[in-house]
């Protein structure tokens, strides 16, 4: 796992292909190749669901020019077509209507596998940001993508988004996903009330579930429903405006307290595992 201190995520861009039997982008080689051990085609004829978990951000046409922000987060299954990696976008091209040909923007931040009931989810690059540039892309195409790689090197840590869908809270990781993604992106409106329903979640996981001991569990209740309430008074709804400051304020509320309560899940889940068994 990453130290928490740096992004972790893959971005890169491809053009969005229609391949055998599904419409997708190419996984970047380079990928493939270091995570060989998940991604080798043995794996693929043993049977095992390979996904990978990725945010689509722009869509470019063939000249290079923006013409839609999707902004979507999506866990997508990866298959083979012939040696090629591929992600079937094939819903997204229906849904949006994203013409062949197109270039796609992503970030990719982790690889999942399925096997039986069993998951597994392995953060890519962990401590390191890389963005990969195709030297065939259109020139503007390739300046904006690289003036997004300096805010994502800078700023974004997608640790946390991953480590709470390690233990089971994919919804509240799929809201902070979405804040962070709108914060970096200066929607600070935006970014505030997924923020708000990240506390929220979060709230209601430590009142039903019996991970923290009874006193602090309390204590952490009252906390979480404090910052809800704070972060409740930021933005339109409240008849304000939320802007920089009271969105960083809410996006460290939400990541410190994600963190923490993510953290101990994990530690609960693990004993769990290691318990020896009465029978």
């Amino acid at each position: 796992m990453c130290s928490g201190d740096g992004p972790v995520v893959l971005l890169f861009v491809e053009k969005l292909e229609r391949h055998l039997y599904i419409v997708g982008v190419k996984l970047p080689t380079e990928l493939a190749r270091h995570y060989s051990s998940i991604l080798d085609l043995p794996n693929f004829d043993r049977g095992l669901d390979i996904y990978v978990r990725v945010h689509v951000s722009r869509v470019f046409n063939e000249e290079g020019d923006v013409v839609k922000e999707v902004n979507e987060n999506l866990v997508v299954k990866l298959k083979m077509e012939l040696i090629t990696h591929v992600l079937d976008l094939t819903e997204m091209h229906l849904r949006y209507g994203i013409p062949i040909g197109y270039f796609l923007e992503v970030l990719l931040i982790s690889l999942i596998v399925k096997s039986g009931s069993k998951q597994y989810e392995m953060l890519v690059y962990p401590d390191e940001f890389k963005h990969l540039i195709s030297p065939f892309l259109p020139q503007k195409v390739s300046n904006l993508v690289e003036s997004y790689a300096r805010v994502i090197r800078e700023r974004m840590d997608y640790e946390v988004v991953v480590l709470l869908s390690t233990v089971g809270l994919q919804d509240i990781s799929a809201d902070l996903w979405e804040g962070l993604v709108r914060y970096y992106s200066n929607d600070y409106e935006g970014s505030i009330k997924f923020f708000r329903k990240v506390i929220e979640g979060l709230r209601n996981i430590v009142k039903e579930a019996d991970v923290i001991e009874e006193g602090r569990k309390e204590r952490l209740h009252r906390y979480l429903s404090g910052a809800y309430d704070l972060i409740s008074s930021f933005g339109e709804h409240a008849g304000t405006r939320g802007s920089l400051p009271e969105a960083r304020l809410s996006r460290d509320i939400a990541l410190s307290a994600s963190r923490y309560l993510a953290e101990y899940l994990k530690l609960k889940q693990g004993s769990q595992k290691q318990a020896p068994s009465t029978m």
